[in-house]
């Protein structure tokens, strides 16, 4: 059994856990307190014991002790959940958050903060007072309130298939084994079959454990609930006489005794060799595997057809085939999205810790997280975001006194939105707050030297001044910093991601940020150019139509279409290519955000499905590729990124006209 992979799913698991339980918090603080919401907190705390004692994970085991103890007063009523012990219960998801981090580095033993574990047990004992606070070396205690030692006697006799449901046997007797005093351990082996017969990944032995412990029989089948299905469990109390008979060996069940008792050999595989675990719907599973086996009867098929079949009945199977493989790409591409909720999800956390440090009152409105979108793209997603409604709610949203005094309600608003469009994935952060003062933008830029004193910028070109480095409004420096400041730092990550931002703003309405993105950074459909030698392929979804250029154009690169202007860009000029001679120039035209604007290239190629590459190292820093792919004739084609190259080109216009 590869331990290692059992280690993940339960640092995954532990995550959904502690996401769970902030969620139930902050529905407890927003709604009020209900059993099932009280319930999803207590479940998760006591998962996250029972899951980590199998691994013999002790300092999460102690802690969360704790707050099941609290929890279970919670539960029954004894105990109000306020505020403050809301506050409190937060706290230690952060913590908790902590400890696995060390635990995915392999640091089980190592507390990343003692400081705060001191702290945080400090505050739960004061709910506890008849419950002795833990450190981390003491022996994993029961949930026994129970002062009364008792001698129990616990057998356990575990299925064979136990290690394949990923359970450890050795790790629930190392956990009962902390409950008390260890007076014996027998491992019984009257099941153990001959060499010839025995299966390497089937369990054979049992275990007798007799302690002493104050822990109840209650406590101790709770301790071993996750293994109850696949354990036969027989716990009884020994009379007080036997106590002097028994023997007194302890067992030394350390991590080490552990692991070469599972699984002989080799240590934990190095952080390097980790699984990356995506979850995955299982339909979306079934439909690939339909897909591929459809996939595998054409090719058989194919085989035949080669042989004696016509060439028009080739050409149409090819065409089908061509249609499963594009299948099969969909799908299989399909199983790497994930809801954008898995970003958003943090985000009710922030705007609240936020909030209240500002003294602020912020209604926080999520909507389109159902909104899928590839699990890279969301991974890389956070910090960007967080800076932009971090600043929104330090520097956008205003007082609660100031939101009145402008005749706005005291509750200010912050929402999050995803949704698709024209093949992208848009996120809005919106704010009614402030709004950006496009004058005072104007100023600030003209005297840091970005701009001259008569230089002619539209709205917009002001408003993406805030992302030139460094560049601030605020007119004071706050812990949140101010809107604009490290803007230029969640530019370059967008843009690190084929995005674009778009700004809209009113002053004194609020601002929007616009995100987009691409579905995917591993395949797309492509339209295939050529300038000079040069193959380029812009992203499908961005071509709006093609045809020839023709005398339409003139001097100031504006062609009339359709009786509407259409600014464009000559492909040849921005990357210094050779035109083709007697070339018939064409255009395309492309969408980026909500605007249009034509490229002019020498030819089309057509359609094609471009796997993408990423760039040599000295091509990075060329504005405007996004990447590569290899054509079907072994030649090499440069992806476009549409929305970079039309700001480079936008940009070096506006320089032009300061010059």
């Amino acid at each position: 059994m590869d331990m290692q992979a059992v280690r993940n799913v339960l640092i995954e698991e532990a995550r959904e856990l502690l996401a769970a339980m902030e969620q139930a918090l902050l529905e407890v603080e927003t709604h009020g307190a209900d059993s099932e919401r009280i319930n999803a907190i207590f479940r998760a705390a006591h998962t996250l014991k029972g899951s980590s004692g199998m691994f013999n994970l002790q300092l999460v085991v102690g802690f969360t002790h704790l707050m099941e103890n609290l929890l279970v007063r919670v539960r029954t009523g004894e105990q109000a959940i306020d505020a403050q012990l809301i506050s409190l219960l937060l706290g230690c998801g952060d913590y908790l958050s902590r400890l696995f981090d060390n635990v995915a580095d392999g640091l089980d033993e190592q507390d990343p903060d003692p400081q705060t574990r001191a702290l945080l047990s400090a505050e739960l004992q004061q709910y506890l007072t008849i419950v002795a606070p833990l450190s981390a070396t003491e022996p994993l205690p029961g949930a026994a309130l129970n002062t009364h030692v008792q001698h129990w006697r616990i057998e356990l006799r575990p299925e064979p298939q136990v290690f394949l449901h990923g359970l450890d046997p050795i790790a629930f007797v190392n956990y009962l084994a902390g409950l008390g005093e260890v007076l014996c351990l027998e491992v019984l082996q009257d099941t153990l079959p001959t060499l010839a017969t025995l299966e390497a990944e089937s369990c054979y032995l049992g275990f007798v454990l007799e302690i002493l412990s104050s822990a109840t029989q209650a406590n101790i089948e709770q301790a071993l609930e996750f293994i109850a299905q696949d354990c036969a469990i027989h716990i009884s109390q020994q009379p007080p006489t036997e106590l002097t008979a028994a023997p007194t060996w302890t067992p030394e069940l350390t991590a080490e005794s552990v692991q070469a008792l599972v699984e002989p050999g080799d240590s934990l595989r190095a952080r390097s060799q980790e699984q990356v675990f995506i979850k995955v719907d299982a339909r979306k599973l079934d439909q690939l595997i339909d897909s591929v086996g459809e996939l595998v009867t054409r090719s058989a098929r194919s085989r035949t057809l080669a042989e004696d079949a016509p060439r028009e009945a080739v050409k149409t199977f090819m065409e089908e085939v061509d249609s499963f493989v594009e299948q099969i790409r969909d799908r299989a591409l399909s199983l790497r999205m994930a809801p954008v909720n898995e970003v958003f999800q943090r985000f009710p956390r922030v705007v609240r810790d936020v909030a209240r440090d500002l003294g602020k009152q912020v209604d926080l409105n999520i909507r389109g997280a159902d909104t899928e979108l590839d699990k890279s793209l969301l991974d890389k997603l956070n910090d960007p975001l967080l800076h932009i409604v971090r600043n929104a709610l330090d520097h956008g949203l205003e007082p609660a006194d100031v939101r009145q005094a402008m005749g706005k309600p005291a509750l200010g608003t912050l929402s999050l939105n995803a949704y698709h469009d024209s093949g992208c994935v848009v996120l809005e952060i919106s704010d009614d707050g402030r709004g950006l003062d496009a004058q005072k933008i104007r100023g600030k830029a003209i005297e840091r030297g970005l701009i001259n004193v008569d230089s002619d910028l539209d709205e917009q070109a002001i408003y993406h001044l805030i992302f030139e480095a460094g560049f601030s409004t605020a007119e004071q420096v706050t812990d949140l910093s101010g809107r604009g400041v490290g803007m230029d730092v969640v530019r370059r990550s967008i843009e690190a991601l084929r995005g674009t931002i778009e700004i809209n703003s009113h002053l004194g309405s609020g601002t929007t940020f616009r995100i987009r993105l691409p579905l995917t950074l591993s395949i797309i459909d492509g339209f295939q150019v050529v300038v000079g030698e040069a193959h380029f392929v812009i992203p499908l979804e961005q071509v709006v139509e093609c045809l020839e250029l023709g005398e339409r154009s003139g001097s100031n690169q504006i062609v009339s279409l359709r009786d509407s202007p259409l600014a464009f860009v000559r492909l040849a000029e921005l990357f210094n290519i050779p035109a083709q001679a007697g070339a018939r120039e064409c255009l395309v035209v492309v969408q980026h955000g909500t605007q249009r604007t034509g490229i002019v290239v020498d030819r089309f190629a057509g359609e094609l499905q471009a796997v993408i590459k990423p760039l040599n190292p000295l091509l990075r820093s060329i504005r405007g590729l996004g990447g590569s792919t290899i054509l079907g004739d072994g030649s090499v084609a440069m992806i476009l990124d549409i929305n970079a190259l039309l700001d480079a080109d936008r940009r070096g216009e506006a320089l032009q006209r300061q010059a």
